[in-house]
């Protein structure tokens, strides 16, 4: 059990405590998300809506850090995710104005960083990168289909962003990050669970490590978070997951593999997705994925076959028009329904295509 002296101990292990005089910035920043969505079987017919926060999600956030001296920093990070077509906060995570990401700490140049809040586990800082998804089709690429039986609790279908990869944090967390030493860098994640004479019911742990050499780069995440509903906070959903990609000039080309676990029912999905993606110009780039979801035989042996395409063309720096297809195809012992991510409701049958044209911001 770490002790509140053993943390303060390990903060202060990052500070220079020589006075210097500091040096403050504040940085507020966002992304805006709109377009016009197709979508098929939805209730037998054709559905047309406009849809935000596909490319990447409304955000607007604060960032900001103070220098103190001998290469140490103090950081914070606020970050809000909202609906643009009406302009409501986007119920993330815990709810609140900053539900997405909301924390402080302190870095240093030499041993990492050490900060403390609600924040993204490792399967995205780790593995995030190696989905192609998120270039050729955003939200829509992330993962959901026919594993409602998964149970996640607090999870609309059960089982939407099972493997944490559209982005879930972690609340109530302490989280080190290690500097790059010759490519490689890592870190680790403890979520307290706040009760009483029992440290480890309903709490949570990440971990992720990474390497980059050139043209070359990998990484691998683990993440268990045990959840209230689940065993009386003893049972949770457990992920790991590893990626590689590799860039052949103007041609990349990327693999992850995901596993998540219910502890609580032993439900299992694994999930083996590919993708590349080509510069064509400076301003153009076109892009192609596929996933395969598959569940053990709790979930009805029932799977999800999911192609994406997607082409980008950059008016600016921050300006990008885009447009996107992405096709799901399921079949397994439950009858199962096409569900992909992001889509209001399952198809009526055993597939479902949506087609979509967008304009990203960010500023």
């Amino acid at each position: 059990m770490r002790t509140p002296l053993t943390v303060a101990a390990a903060a202060c292990a990052l500070l220079n405590t020589t006075p210097a005089h500091a040096q403050s910035s504040v940085q507020l920043w966002g992304a805006l998300d709109a377009g016009v969505t197709m979508v098929t079987n939805q209730k037998g017919s054709h559905n047309y809506t406009m849809d935000n926060g596909i490319a990447m999600p409304n955000l607007w956030g604060l960032r900001g850090s103070e220098d103190l001296g001998g290469g140490n920093k103090a950081i914070f990070e606020l970050i809000d995710q909202f609906n643009l077509g009406t302009g409501a906060i986007f119920p993330t995570n815990g709810g609140g104005l900053f539900g997405r990401n909301a924390y402080v700490g302190l870095s240093n140049d030499r041993y990492g960083k050490l900060t403390f809040g609600e924040q993204y586990d490792f399967m995205i800082d780790s593995l995030l990168r190696f989905d192609n998804s998120i270039y050729i089709a955003g939200l829509y690429g992330f993962r959901e289909g026919p594993f409602s039986g998964l149970g996640i609790p607090g999870n609309p279908s059960g089982n939407a962003n099972f493997d944490r990869m559209s982005g879930t944090a972690i609340a109530n967390s302490v989280k080190y990050t290690t500097p790059n030493y010759y490519g490689f860098t890592g870190g680790a994640l403890y979520s307290f669970g706040g009760v009483p004479g029992a440290i480890a019911q309903s709490d949570g742990k990440s971990f992720g490590l990474n390497y980059a050499n050139g043209s070359f780069s990998a990484g691998a995440a683990y993440t268990y978070q045990r959840y209230a509903q689940l065993a009386n906070g003893m049972a949770g959903i457990r992920n790991f997951g590893a990626g590689a990609d590799y860039k052949f000039g103007l041609v990349g080309l990327s693999v992850l593999y995901t596993n998540t676990k219910n502890t609580a029912n032993n439900a299992t999905i694994n999930v083996y997705q590919v993708g590349t993606r080509y510069q064509v110009t400076p301003a153009l780039s076109v892009g192609g994925d596929y996933e395969l979801m598959k569940g053990n035989a709790v979930l009805h042996s029932d799977k999800a076959n999911q192609f994406s395409l997607g082409v980008r063309y950059a008016l600016s720096k921050r300006t990008v028009l885009y447009t996107e297809a992405v096709y799901q195809k399921v079949s397994g012992d439950n009858n199962p329904q096409a569900w992909i991510m992001a889509v209001s409701s399952a198809s009526s049958n055993d597939k479902q295509l949506l087609t979509r044209v967008g304009i990203l911001h960010r500023f």
